[in-house]
Parts: structure tokens; sequence; C-alpha cells
């Protein structure tokens, strides 16, 4: 496949607003497949797929993937190929924790502040471990007790923290040896990585002896179960984590700010957040 047709479609991603992550993902994929093909036509991905040992939903993404690049390549370049059908992806139920799990590795983890905090607010924002990792500490108002976040395309959403994860973010706060520029620093002041937030979850989980594989993901998973189970709109939810999958009816639903205060209010009340972080003073 010509180099420029993938540098055009990277720049049209861009353009579109896709997550760097994603379009890493996307170029990983093609970039592969461009060594041995010059069309992302049907039966070239057939051939490509039938090679890789992948699941039935990696295989429906990466067929999605050479879709999005096939039509990008009709269109610019007024070429006609048969596109391959994207087969459904299975459905599976998220995996999250427990209120008595949540308990359990909030326990595990107490006593490293630094890193309670960063398990806590990703519990308790549902916030992705891409967008935590560059909250700096401009985001966030420990007075008006709201965090600015920038997600996927680069979107913005303003989170409402509740009192007890504030009350810890300011004990964190200052108790820092150096003033960084990120919320969440190395003990060398350094921007961590989602790497590196992956294996303190990991760390604490295995502590907490919780028998699943907890990541930052499931974290958040676990928030929106827990925000549905305190009776949450899932309207409501879909504001705090970033979605735009409800955006139609977004159109004809107003959400306030006392609505999304009292969601995390709920979630922290139903999990005993605010005892454990009481116990620490």
């Amino acid at each position: 496949m010509d180099r420029r047709i993938i540098e055009r479609y990277r720049n049209f991603m861009e353009m579109r607003g896709y997550s760097y992550a994603t379009i890493r993902n996307y170029l990983y994929i093609i970039n592969d497949f461009a060594k041995h093909y010059k069309i992302p036509d049907e039966e070239s991905v057939q051939e490509y797929l039938e090679k890789k040992n992948i699941s039935k939903n990696s295989r429906a993404t990466q067929i999605r993937i050479f879709r999005s690049l096939g039509k990008f390549i009709q269109k610019k370049y007024k070429m006609q190929f048969d596109l391959p059908e994207a087969p459904r992806m299975s459905k599976t139920l998220p995996i999250f924790l427990s209120k008595k799990e949540v308990g359990k590795l909030l326990e595990a983890s107490k006593d490293n502040m630094r890193d309670f905090a960063i398990i806590s607010f990703i519990i308790y924002t549902g916030v992705r471990v891409n967008e935590l990792v560059n909250i700096k500490t401009y985001d966030i108002d420990l007075q008006q007790n709201i965090v600015r976040v920038r997600g996927k395309g680069d979107k913005e959403r303003i989170i409402p923290i509740a009192k007890p994860l504030s009350t810890l973010l300011k004990r964190y706060l200052s108790s820092r040896k150096y003033k960084g520029k990120y919320l969440f620093t190395s003990k060398f002041n350094e921007k961590l990585t989602p790497l590196s937030i992956q294996l303190i979850v990991k760390k604490y989980a295995k502590k907490a002896g919780i028998n699943k594989r907890i990541t930052p993901h499931k974290l958040r998973h676990t928030f929106a179960t827990l925000a549905l189970e305190s009776g949450v709109s899932p309207i409501t939810i879909s504001e705090l984590l970033g979605h735009s999958s409800l955006n139609t009816t977004m159109k004809y639903t107003h959400v306030t700010n006392k609505l999304t205060e009292d969601a995390v209010s709920k979630i922290i009340n139903s999990t005993g957040f605010e005892r454990i972080v009481k116990g620490k003073t």
C-alpha cells in the first residue's frame, strides 16, 4: 500500500478528532496489513485475517478498521472495490467490583497516600486512564469540588468531586514533596503513564485478595455500575463518563449540575468511602 495513503488517512483521523490511542492502534494494524496488500478489499482482508490467531471480537474490530480505511480510499481516490462485511461482536458483560470488593481495594491501598488517591479518583469519577494521567493541577478546583477532564477527541467535560474525595486529594497534594505540573506524578516528579497506573491497580487488587483481572478500565466499569445500582440515570452516567452514545437522548434531556453531584454522592455513600477517608485522620 502506498505510504501516502496511510499518511492522508492519519491526517483524516486527526481532523475527525480521533484520540491518540485510537490513531496509534489503527495505524499499527494498517501498517502491518500494508506490508503485504495494496488495498483493503474483501479478499485481501479475509486472507490477512486467516493468518492471524485472534478472537472473534478482535477480528470484528480489525474488519471495521479496514472498512473505514477502504471507504476513505474509495472517496478520496475514486477507487471501487468490495469491502468486507463486519461480523457481529459477541456481547460480554463488563467486569466490575462489588461494593465489598471496592472497600477491600481501598483498604489495601490506604497506607500509600498517592496510590490511595489514584484508585479512589478512578472509582469515584469514572475517568479513563489516559484522561487521569493528563489531569494537571490547575484542572482541579477543590474549592468548587470539580475537575476538568479532556476526553476522546479532546472533548472537555466537568466532573463533580464528592467531599470525601476532595478531602483526600487535599491531603495528598499537601503531602507531595514536589509541586508538579500534573495531579499524579512519580516519586521523581514525572508524569505517570497508563501502564504505571495499571500496575498500581493490579498491585492492590492482588493485595486485597480480589480474584478478578482488575484494570483501571474495570474501575471505570465499577463507577458506572455503582451509579446504576444507586439509581442514577443512564443519561447522567453518560455525561459523567464522557460517552457520546446517548446523543439522541441528550437532545431532549437537560442534565443539571445538581444531578451529577447527587450521582457521585450516591456512589460515595454506597461504598463507605467517607468512613475510610476519616479513618486516616
